[in-house]
């Protein structure tokens, strides 16, 4: 029987092996990082913290087919949360409240709970997450050290910068929120709600017995296509992908999971690694990087088809593409009606998937139909 925690930011590896002596304590899971747990001897695998951005994230498919392979799997914290929330159904057993609310639908992208870590330092967190500062302005107002005004000056300001930058110096001078003798931060620091759920999955597994399987045999679990002998382009053909998918990819925002590698090779980024380059649409340089990238109508589709191959996600995001034309179809056909309620929330997902906290602000910072990162408004409505 073996052991294995992914953690990091939201909780020291030193404090997880403290609780599980036995346990082997690995950095943020990646792509691939549960299957050779697995394939490793692993018989339970706690995701604590996973990668959000530099690297690709462990996926569902992967959580999903170690648990079918005997393991038992816990998330809790952070990624770990997102992952359970999403494959419960298959057995994953999620820990926390950070997992109940993704349960629930509360939260339904991971700007929530993702930080930027320093990889010297046991990828300890060095920036606040959003789900840590809510509460955490909730408690100065319960305590009195702020205005119901400044609570929401506190939430508007975390919630409007990109992760990596929400810290409390840079929140509270956003909010404009004075703190002369640190009471605020010190209140603030003692709120966290992504280290609390992880103690706990910790302790869970400490108390609980291990009852995954493991008939220790060598094995290399499979991570090709899921579906063997389908059609990649699912009936499409490809002069038709290569024009619709790179409009969908951009309007919809998930042409941000490629951003870095999109602007790496403009005079903006010139000896900057890509891993290095700004992973928010809404840095200076980068929108003037991508205005420029976007300028070419024809070249823009063969760059980012491109980054999508070379990346393994050509078939992920055709499926997705796939599945929204479907809908669609779906919609027409039976005379659905979508609820204002509803299409308020997508058109929020979409405002802030291209850094914008509502769709009004996208839409007020058109300039001649485009967004300053030069995506034709067009592909975002539609």
């Amino acid at each position: 029987m073996k052991t294995t925690v992914f953690t990091g930011p939201s909780l020291a590896p030193g404090q997880a092996r403290e609780l599980l002596p036995a346990a082997e304590v690995l950095p943020p899971a990646k792509r691939g990082d549960v299957y050779r747990a697995r394939e490793g001897g692993s018989t339970r695998i706690l995701v604590i913290d996973g990668t959000f951005a530099h690297e690709l994230p462990v996926s569902t498919r992967e959580v999903v087919d170690v648990a079918q392979d005997g393991a038992q799997i816990f998330g809790a914290s952070s990624m770990g949360a997102i992952r359970a929330a999403e494959c419960w159904p298959a057995g994953v057993r999620g820990v926390g409240a950070v997992y109940r609310m993704y349960r629930m639908g509360l939260l339904d992208s991971d700007d929530p709970v993702a930080v930027a870590t320093d990889p010297d330092r046991d990828y300890s967190a060095v920036s606040v997450a959003l789900i840590n500062v809510r509460a955490a302005v909730r408690r100065l107002r319960g305590l009195r050290l702020i205005t119901s005004s400044q609570q929401d000056a506190l939430i508007h300001a975390a919630t409007a910068l990109y992760y990596p930058d929400r810290t409390w110096r840079m929140i509270l001078k956003k909010a404009g929120v004075g703190d002369p003798d640190g009471a605020i931060r010190e209140a603030c620091a003692a709120v966290d709600i992504k280290r609390a759920d992880a103690l706990s999955a910790v302790r869970l597994l400490a108390v609980t017995p291990d009852h995954g399987e493991f008939d220790g045999v060598a094995r290399t679990l499979d991570r090709g296509p899921r579906y063997f002998s389908h059609d990649p382009l699912l009936g499409y053909d490809r002069p038709r992908l290569d024009t619709e998918l790179p409009c969908f990819l951009a309007g919809s925002g998930r042409y941000r999971k490629y951003l870095r590698w999109l602007v790496a090779d403009e005079p903006e980024f010139d000896g900057i690694a890509a891993k290095d380059c700004p992973r928010s649409p809404r840095n200076p340089l980068a929108e003037k990087a991508l205005a420029r990238v976007f300028q070419d109508r024809r070249e823009i589709p063969r760059r980012l088809m491109e980054k999508v191959a070379s990346f393994g996600q050509f078939e992920t995001e055709v499926m997705l593409w796939h599945a929204v034309l479907r809908l669609e179809a779906h919609k027409l056909g039976h005379g659905a009606e979508v609820t204002p309620d509803h299409e308020q929330q997508v058109r929020g997902s979409v405002a802030r998937l291209h850094g914008y906290q509502t769709w009004e602000s996208l839409e007020a910072d058109l300039r001649d139909g485009n967004l300053p990162s030069g995506i034709p408004f067009e592909w975002v409505e539609e």
